[in-house]
């Protein structure tokens, strides 16, 4: 050994080690690796090429810790793993949408966004989504509906885990400009011509339930995906003359009961007399429940010459409690509405109804002139 050489300078004495919670660096190859935990109790570790730039790094991390403003770590959680977690929760906390939300991940979501870690989907990949959906012939108001259970998901796995599943949520795009909510409705000489061309009795009474009491398709002849049953004829109380919707086979889970006018009392008798409590209520001659009625009625609105959705009757409905007179309270009751602002959105005004006001209006004027 020279004795101008040093022994620190043959051995690599090393440096001592740092107390808890002040980080280390440690040298890998030709990198430095600087090793600390942040706020959330995790271990990161970032590498740099040379040790000093390590030891800036390291200390800025180590202020940043200190103060709060740390970035969070980036999680390496796919979109596919908070997106399963996100409809477990579902099940549990919202059945009946489960089956829409399931279908709307796997048919759409995640063929798309599949396999991306989470934390690497940028607003630009949601704009990329927004507009192959558009081209597709998605509507608006359906690829709004699908970026929001995206953001849902997104939100579940930031806040429903400790530590966090998702380490930021994107910035998601403006919704896009939605057409306005269908307005259509049914007059009393509609639904006369309707009633009319109706070749089943099944199709009858349920043009008379939907038209009198706003039932929604659902409540009337069930949907599998959404776990609601077809209307049994346990539900139809002949004596008495009343319909019992059961609470969890409704939109909002609650239950309902109506009195029957004498015309849904007399297209339902002649449906549900000699049934069992458990059948359908509206059956083919054959006995079969119907569930898909589109031959049917497309032939009956043709022949009717009235274009119309069955929703339509729901609207039509309410406008008619309101003209009738009915209070709200009691309408709402009738057709499972929550709210008076979701009462109100189906209260449509006809033409007939303003040129009505303006009569009634201008026999006031001349009213008071005389």
């Amino acid at each position: 050994m020279d004795n101008n050489t040093s022994a620190a300078e043959i051995l690599e004495i090393p440096k001592p080690r740092a107390k808890y919670g002040e980080g280390s660096i440690v040298r890998r190859g030709d990198r430095w690796q600087i090793s600390f935990y942040d706020n959330d109790g995790r271990r990161r570790r970032e590498s740099y090429s040379t040790e000093a730039k390590a030891e800036k790094a390291l200390k800025t991390k180590l202020v940043l810790k200190e103060t709060g403003k740390l970035d969070p770590a980036e999680s390496r959680a796919t979109i596919d793993s908070i997106a399963v977690l996100y409809l477990a929760d579902r099940v549990g906390t919202a059945p009946k949408s489960y089956s829409w939300l399931d279908s709307v991940w796997k048919t759409h979501l995640k063929p798309f966004f599949g396999g991306f870690l989470a934390s690497r989907i940028t607003t630009e990949k949601l704009i990329e989504y927004r507009n192959e959906r558009l081209e597709s012939g998605a509507s608006p108001t359906t690829v709004n509906k699908e970026l929001s259970i995206l953001r849902s998901i997104f939100h579940h796995g930031l806040s429903e885990y400790t530590p966090s599943k998702v380490s930021r949520v994107p910035k998601f795009p403006s919704k896009l400009a939605e057409p306005p909510p269908r307005q259509g409705f049914l007059t009393d000489a509609q639904y006369d011509a309707l009633q009319l061309h109706a070749k089943h009795p099944w199709l009858k009474a349920l043009l008379a339930m939907a038209y009198t009491f706003g039932f929604r398709r659902a409540e009337l002849v069930g949907r599998s995906q959404r776990n609601h049953p077809p209307m049994r004829a346990k539900q139809v109380d002949l004596q008495n003359r009343t319909i019992h919707l059961f609470a969890g086979e409704t939109k909002n889970d609650e239950g309902r009961v109506v009195k029957m006018t004498d015309e849904v009392y007399n297209h339902l008798r002649v449906c549900v007399e000699g049934k069992k409590p458990e059948d359908a209520v509206f059956t083919w001659s054959d006995g079969r429940a119907v569930k898909d009625f589109r031959g049917s009625w497309d032939k009956m609105t043709k022949a009717a010459g009235v274009s119309i959705l069955l929703h339509d009757f729901r609207r039509s409905a309410v406008r008619n409690l309101d003209r009738s007179g009915v209070s709200r309270d009691v309408a709402k009751k009738i057709t499972g509405h929550k709210t008076d602002s979701m009462y109100s959105r189906y209260n449509i005004t006809a033409e007939a109804d303003l040129a009505d006001a303006a009569a009634k209006l201008e026999a006031r004027r001349k009213k008071v002139s005389e």
